[in-house]
């Protein structure tokens, strides 16, 4: 299934999405990522039509390991969404048996996602968990129950193909949700740094970017919302509303992808770090974390060694 014009597609086939069905090879906002935090040759490397077979090669790698937050992970997201790939329960242990390990690379080759039964338990009792901690949050008790799931959207500027999948949204196109799980703490206080890490803000700033486009008629007035849920029990979630303030860091983050994009699309050239020696120079709370003791220390002696 391909993309042909601009647009909002909803039930879009997951595998054909991930395969770029734009009409030239399109820039997504994990992309953008990589080019903002690598290079414009990984994100050549990462990119499903530009360097053919590096899809075939990571599948293959994948095949071999089974990471049990990643696949809870996954089932989580598709029952709470009702869509992704179809989640196939492995009634064993583990994956050790000869067994066992058919049952995974037969549902493996044919695209469905493995999970141990006990992982699936997991991912059940977070979706119940996040469902029921929704229902007590103001503007959340309807969270992922009106609207469509995964829906896809693009854009063309000036030649240029944008795409992306948003995890739900409403049906007046106002409010964007996206469900994340983690291993990591959801407490409010981590929230920023966990954003600036998984870019969400980069992420909503390039949802933000093809909806203006499409639906030029929710431009300024739509939501973007993060849940972000411990996967390890009590399973406590976050909602995260993206700021005025971090959205528009985003989109500065994504007017310079796009600029990279399409210089590199348009000379055919994909650079990797500068050929050059660094001049590293030390982040600046390391340096004054360093001060401060030397102060501290210099002013107190029995400090010095002390524990």
């Amino acid at each position: 299934m391909n993309i042909t014009k601009p647009g909002i597609y909803r039930n879009f086939p997951t595998a054909a999405y991930f395969a770029d069905p734009t009409p030239e090879p399109s820039l997504s906002q994990s992309l953008a990522k990589i080019l903002l935090e690598q290079s414009p040759l990984h994100a050549f490397h990462a990119h499903p039509r530009l360097h053919v077979g590096v899809a075939d090669e990571d599948e293959d790698e994948g095949a071999e390991k089974y990471d049990s937050v990643k696949a809870i992970g996954n089932a989580a997201h598709a029952l709470m969404l009702d869509r992704g790939k179809e989640v196939v329960i492995g009634e064993f242990k583990d994956w050790r048996k000869k067994e066992a390990r058919d049952f995974r690379a037969m549902n493996l080759a044919n695209g469905k996602e493995p999970i141990l039964s006990k992982n699936f338990e997991t991912a059940g009792e977070m979706v119940n968990e996040a469902l029921a901690q929704l229902s007590v949050i103001p503007e959340c008790e309807n969270a992922f129950t009106n609207g469509d799931a995964e829906v896809v959207i693009a854009n063309c500027e000036d030649g240029i193909w944008l795409r992306s999948m948003i995890d739900w949204i409403t049906p007046d196109l106002r409010e964007v949700w996206d469900y994340k799980t983690s291993g990591k703490s959801a407490a409010p206080h981590v929230a920023g740094k966990q954003m600036a890490d998984a870019g969400w803000h980069i992420q909503a700033a390039m949802h933000e970017r093809i909806l203006d486009a499409v639906d030029p008629r929710g431009r300024g007035r739509r939501r973007h919302l993060f849940v972000c849920q411990e996967n390890e029990p009590p399973y406590a979630l976050t909602v995260n509303e993206i700021t005025e303030a971090a959205l528009t860091i985003g989109r500065k983050k994504i007017d310079y992808a796009i600029r990279i994009w399409r210089h590199c699309r348009t000379k055919h050239q994909w650079p990797s770090y500068p050929p050059r020696i660094n001049q590293v120079v030390l982040p600046t709370w390391s340096e004054t974390a360093w001060l401060n003791r030397e102060l501290e220390e210099e002013a107190n002696p029995s400090l010095i060694m002390a524990g």
